[in-house]
C-alpha cells in the first residue's frame, strides 16, 4: 500500500509519516525535506525559495516526476507531500490517502518549534509566514497541474482534525484506520 500524507502546516504530518514508517516497516519519503535541503543549499529560507519556484515551475515539476514515478515502482511507502495524493492516482498498488487538519493558531504553535522557525518573534508571525506559503502553494499548483485546491478534504480518503490530539492520539487513529481498511 502507498499511504499519502497533506493536510495543513503544523498539522503533524512529518510526525505521523516517521511513526507510520516504524509502525509499519515502510519506506519514508518526504517530499518537503527536498525542498527544505534545496533551500539550504541555497542559503534561503523556505519561503524565499518557494518564491523562486514561482519562476522555475521545471525545478518542481522535476521533484514532482521523482515522487509520481517512485510512487509507480515501489508499494510500501509513505509518501508525505502537499500533492502526492495527486501524483498517486498513477500507482499501480492500492493508495491510502490521509489529510491531517488543524487550526491555523495550533499549526503556528506547532511550526513555530521547528529548528527553522525559532528567530521568528511571535506565534502571529509564524501564522502570517504560514499563510503566506499556503496561498504561494495554491497559485503554484493551480498553475502548475490545474489543481484548484490541494487542501480540499475530498482529495483525501480519511481525514482527522489534530488540533485537539497528541502525536500518540493520531498514530492511533490513523493505524486503527488502516487495518480496518486492509480488512
Amino acid at each position: 500500500m502507498i499511504i499519502t500524507i497533506g493536510g495543513n502546516l503544523g498539522a503533524g504530518k512529518t510526525t505521523l509519516a516517521a511513526r507510520l514508517s516504524r509502525a509499519l516497516g515502510y519506506e519514508e519519503w518526504y517530499v518537503g525535506g527536498i525542498m527544505r535541503d534545496m533551500a539550504d543549499e541555497q542559503r534561503m529560507t523556505i519561503e524565499e525559495f518557494y518564491k523562486r519556484l514561482r519562476h522555475n515551475p521545471e525545478l518542481e515539476r522535476s521533484v514532482d516526476e521523482r515522487q509520481a514515478q517512485l510512487m509507480r515502482e515501489k508499494d510500501d511507502l509513505i509518501v508525505q507531500g502537499r500533492v502526492a495524493w495527486f501524483f498517486a492516482k498513477g500507482s499501480p498498488f492500492s493508495v491510502f490517502n490521509i489529510f491531517l487538519a488543524v487550526s491555523p493558531e495550533v499549526g503556528a504553535q506547532r511550526t513555530k518549534q521547528r529548528p527553522e522557525n525559532h528567530d521568528a518573534e511571535t506565534i502571529e508571525t509564524v501564522a502570517h509566514a504560514n499563510a503566506f506559503r499556503v496561498k504561494l502553494e495554491l497559485e503554484r499548483y493551480q498553475t502548475l497541474y490545474g489543481i484548484e485546491n490541494f487542501l480540499d478534504p475530498m482529495h483525501y480518503d480519511f481525514v482527522l482534525e489534530t488540533t485537539a490530539l497528541t502525536e500518540d492520539d493520531v498514530e492511533q487513529k490513523v493505524l486503527a484506520e488502516i487495518k480496518k481498511r486492509a480488512g
